[in-house]
């Protein structure tokens, strides 16, 4: 299976529910910022992650986001490719 990189970006209204939802965001992610993770899953990885998060929200007010990267970025102005397989704080 390959591996993909991706973005879990999460708003979760209730603070209990945000601290279950971010134990098992934090767990898979290789950095990021508060409720923005950036991960390598491969297939069978992301459906656990979706499953697992699926169980700590309440899906009619929160809402999360789980964004497949490009391999290679969109660059504009200064930017420069960053080497995602070592890891990345997207900012």
């Amino acid at each position: 299976m390959a591996e993909s990189y991706y973005l879990v970006a999460y708003d979760v209204m209730d603070n209990k529910r945000r601290r279950r939802t971010a134990k098992v965001a934090y767990s898979y992610a290789m950095g990021g910022q508060k409720s923005a993770l950036e991960t390598i899953l491969d297939d069978g990885e992301r459906r656990e992650l979706i499953e697992a998060l699926r169980a700590k929200i309440d899906e009619e007010v929160d809402r999360i986001h789980l964004l497949r990267v490009r391999p290679r970025a969109i660059l504009l102005g200064r930017a420069t490719q960053l080497d995602l397989r070592e890891g990345a704080i997207l900012i």
